[in-house]
């Protein structure tokens, strides 16, 4: 199957806590460009993020 292909398919599974991201590379990032390995570590990075944010909250 063609990268772009499964890449769009991934980025329709990801959970709602990613909505903002996978909006944002289907909008913004060329697909064709973009490779899976990188908007899996972009994913990764958000969540080490939003589970740093909420941390934070709960001091």
């Amino acid at each position: 199957m063609e990268e772009r292909k499964v890449m769009q398919q991934f980025l329709r599974a990801t959970p709602s806590k990613f909505d903002a991201l996978t909006l944002s590379v289907e909008q913004y990032a060329d697909l064709d460009k973009i490779s899976l390995d990188e908007v899996i570590g972009s994913l990764a990075v958000h969540e080490l993020r939003l589970k740093e944010r909420e941390s934070q909250e709960e001091e």
